[in-house]
This record gives structure tokens, C-alpha cells and sequence, in this order.
């Protein structure tokens, strides 16, 4: 009964930490402050973690910039500018290959 009173307090403080830290973040798109699933939908939909700053979004396009200044690219850059997998470059070996 101890240890499960324990995991309980454990998850429940990872859970305080990760929505301190998410709220602690300060990130306007299109004048309106990101709230935790907001800044989770964005770092997943551009592949990296939005830092903290005031941006633009056309939503219907994926343009972005920084607030009051022209066009810095689209949402997926990173996602497309990704390193290429062992498999796609060759070097991944099947299982029978190493032994021969």
C-alpha cells in the first residue's frame, strides 16, 4: 500500500512539473497566448520544440513568421529537412547478412 502511495505521489509531481514547465512557456501565435495543447500541437506539426516568441500563422497555407515581419518559411521545414534513416542510406544489414 506504501509503494502505491508513492507511485502516486511520483506521477502526480511529473504531471505538476510537465504542466508547470508547459505554462511557464511564452508563445503568442496571432495575438493569442498558446496554452499546453496548443504548444504540443505545434512542436508535433513543426517537428521541434516552437521557442518562446511572438509569430504569425497562416493557418490555411502553414506560412509562418515573427510578429509584425514578413514570411521566415513554412510550419514543416524541420520535418522535411530531416536526416535520412539507416535503411534509406544502405547500412541497415538483414539478420542473415552479419553472419556470413
Amino acid at each position: 500500500m506504501k509503494s502505491r502511495s508513492l507511485l502516486f505521489a511520483a506521477l502526480f509531481g511529473c504531471a505538476a512539473l510537465f504542466a508547470e514547465t508547459a505554462s511557464a512557456r511564452f508563445v503568442v501565435v496571432n495575438g493569442e497566448r498558446m496554452g499546453a495543447a496548443d504548444l504540443a500541437y505545434l512542436d508535433r506539426v513543426s517537428s521541434s520544440r516552437v521557442p518562446d516568441g511572438r509569430y504569425w500563422i497562416d493557418m490555411r497555407t502553414g506560412i509562418w513568421g515573427y510578429e509584425r515581419g514578413g514570411a521566415q518559411g513554412h510550419i514543416a521545414d524541420n520535418c522535411n529537412a530531416r536526416r535520412p534513416g539507416l535503411s534509406e542510406c544502405g547500412l541497415l544489414y538483414s539478420s542473415g547478412e552479419l553472419l556470413r
